[in-house]
């Protein structure tokens, strides 16, 4: 019964705050993210081994989760294989700790991130990448043609985006860059938290995923993790 309450004043409480508190603007977001990358850049994009977080452990976990995500994806197998011919797009690559591994797999990789200061730092990490492009956004636009890539994918970035204006904006563009019949795999925010966190995004459950894609040229394929912490989307351009 106690816990139940405090549940339910917990729930209470971070809705208020969450109607209450000011919502980021994606400019508010681009200096947020420039700060931490200067702060702590490997923590601030993985911060699930703490802030102590070492080169080799960063480079490890992209690896594990490239494999996970991406290669262990029977979908994107079936439909994207052989990876060598593939143009892919990431949003939000941080220092490219996933981009490493696509690069490795894929023809051409293009990576963008909010952060001036995480692509400069992904670029000097990535150097030896001759397949890789990094390039920092406003958040809401890409610096591509239309139907210019096989495959968008993104992992906990589109969780931290503060508004859902923000979040539609950059499903538009990843409806305009994908080629017909081109696949999508975006993680959102499965479980609310409060706007007072640093990390706050929007949480969505499908039928909330469905409403953000009215009127684009996408449709989801597939979901997983719904009520969880990381919501999966696969998305084909139609």
């Amino acid at each position: 019964m106690l816990r139940r309450a405090r549940n339910f004043i917990s729930k209470t409480w971070r809705k208020f705050l969450n109607i209450f508190l000011p919502t980021e603007t994606a400019t508010e977001s681009k200096q947020k993210w420039n700060r931490l990358a200067k702060e702590n850049a490997r923590y601030f994009v993985m911060t699930d081994y703490g802030e102590k977080i070492d080169e080799p452990t960063f480079r490890a976990s992209g690896q594990k989760d490239y494999q996970m995500l991406i290669e262990q994806d029977e979908l994107l197998r079936q439909r994207l294989q052989p990876f060598k011919t593939k143009k892919v797009l990431e949003i939000g690559c941080g220092i490219g700790r996933l981009t490493e591994f696509l690069a490795d797999n894929f023809n051409e990789v293009f990576g963008i991130d909010i952060s001036e200061e995480m692509i400069e730092h992904g670029k000097k990490r990535l150097a030896n990448k001759n397949n890789v492009r990094l390039a920092a956004t406003d958040g809401l636009t890409f610096p591509f043609p239309d139907s210019n890539f096989d495959l968008v994918f993104s992992f906990i970035v589109f969780q931290h985006m503060p508004d859902i204006a923000i979040i539609r904006r950059n499903l538009k563009e990843i409806g305009r860059v994908l080629k017909p019949n081109g696949l999508a795999k975006i993680q959102l925010r499965g479980l609310p938290t409060s706007k007072k966190n640093w990390f706050y995004g929007p949480a969505f459950a499908r039928r909330d995923a469905e409403k953000l894609i009215v009127s684009l040229p996408l449709t989801i394929i597939k979901t997983e993790g719904e009520n969880q912490r990381y919501f999966w989307l696969w998305l084909e351009k139609h």
